[in-house]
């Protein structure tokens, strides 16, 4: 933190439930973009791009641990300098590709990865309370760019997880995602009058029935050959910071899978945590939830649960809570923002279970100017 100065602006408390805001709903959730990560020496991403493809096999198989270098947020670690870039460009170029309207940049509130929301949720409901960082722009007259800071966007595991290794052994890449590294999906909703614009990565997604139209790029070499030939149209630039691609085919929003491993002994000795997870479904309405338990890596069930589904109605009840508190400190983190004005750099810090807000030394824009002109009315 030695960009951050050392007096902050001003404390965030825990707020008191606002009786009048009503229970705390998604509404119009509408897909916008999406892309994959490419294994590419410069920052390369494939728009639409599309998650792997879940293969439902059959229980019980075993899976090697986790061992080596995973992401935690590939993101940052491929564009640290512009972290929201990837999704900016990749909602203009599936527009382009679809033929739709651009969507209004300058019409949206808040912009964020589903991770910072998650952050939140944990700090206003008091456990497992985490320090965390979170870098705050205001953009054109009222949208606030909340750019998530991590001290490592990688991490090494050495053995005693499985959940990447269940991934990889679940799925298949699908057709033209081979060279992939991650998948990312944008939507954009009404969140109690707020419009939300929500990144998060995606683990798997249910197969369509029939195959996948032949319209994507099957391999590296047809990728590299094809980079000069794909039109990158002004609205997907600056080409200078990041290359898009065109490949790879949307995927429903009911279709989209997360996934979670738990050991045996865990889920005996305590059960499996809704409260944390919950507001990961919530907050990108992700459709699924498969829950597959093992021990010590041989996988024996694999318990699938709808976010819509009877089974969440008290979990969802029981986060309303939290959901009006994290409400409430997204529309004060806008004022804040708002307030600050187009030349602030904020962060949001929460230091033992402290949030506050400070002022950052640094002067550069989280965004290029390009970017930056989007959300000008």
């Amino acid at each position: 933190m030695d960009e951050i100065e050392q007096r902050h602006l001003q404390s965030i408390a825990v707020p008191e439930v606002d009786v009048e805001l009503g229970e705390v709903r998604v509404k119009d959730c509408n897909y916008i973009g999406s892309y994959n990560w490419l294994k590419q020496d410069s920052p390369t991403i494939l728009v639409p791009g599309s998650p792997p493809q879940w293969q439902n096999r059959a229980v019980p198989y075993t899976i090697p641990p986790d061992t080596g270098v995973y992401f935690s947020d590939q993101n940052g670690y491929r564009m640290p300098k512009y972290v929201l870039l990837p999704l900016i460009m990749a909602v203009n170029k599936c527009a382009e590709i679809a033929k739709k309207t651009p969507f209004d940049w300058s019409s949206a509130d808040i912009v964020t990865d589903r991770n910072g929301l998650r952050k939140l949720m944990r700090w206003v409901g008091g456990e497992d309370v985490r320090d965390f960082r979170l870098d705050l722009q205001l953009a054109g007259e009222h949208t606030v760019l909340v750019n998530r800071w991590e001290k490592r966007n990688r991490e090494v595991f050495n053995g005693r997880t499985f959940g990447f290794s269940f991934e990889k052994a679940s799925t298949v890449p699908a057709p033209g995602c081979k060279e992939s590294t991650g998948h990312h999906r944008i939507v954009t909703y009404d969140l109690n009058g707020l419009k939300m614009v929500v990144r998060f990565e995606v683990d798997a997604c249910i197969p369509p029935p029939a195959k996948y139209p032949r319209k994507s790029i099957s391999s590296i070499d047809e990728l590299t050959s094809t980079m000069n030939a794909i039109h990158l149209s002004q609205s997907t630039r600056p080409s200078q910071y990041l290359t898009v691609l065109e490949g790879g085919t949307e995927v429903s929003q009911t279709a989209v899978v997360e996934l979670v491993t738990r050991s045996q002994m865990n889920m005996q000795m305590n059960g499996f945590n809704w409260k944390e997870a919950y507001p990961q479904l919530f907050f990108s309405q992700t459709a699924h939830h498969f829950l597959a338990v093992h021990q010590r890596g041989r996988f024996q069930e694999i318990k699938k649960t709808k976010l819509s589904s009877d089974e969440l109605q008290s979990v969802a009840d029981d986060a309303q809570v939290d959901l009006k508190r994290v409400r409430q400190v997204l529309a004060l983190i806008k004022d804040i923002v708002v307030m600050h004005g187009k030349k602030g750099r904020l962060s949001l810090i929460c230091q033992g279970g402290e949030l506050k807000v400070y002022s950052r030394r640094n002067e550069e824009s989280c965004l290029p100017e390009s970017a930056l002109k989007l959300f000008e009315l």
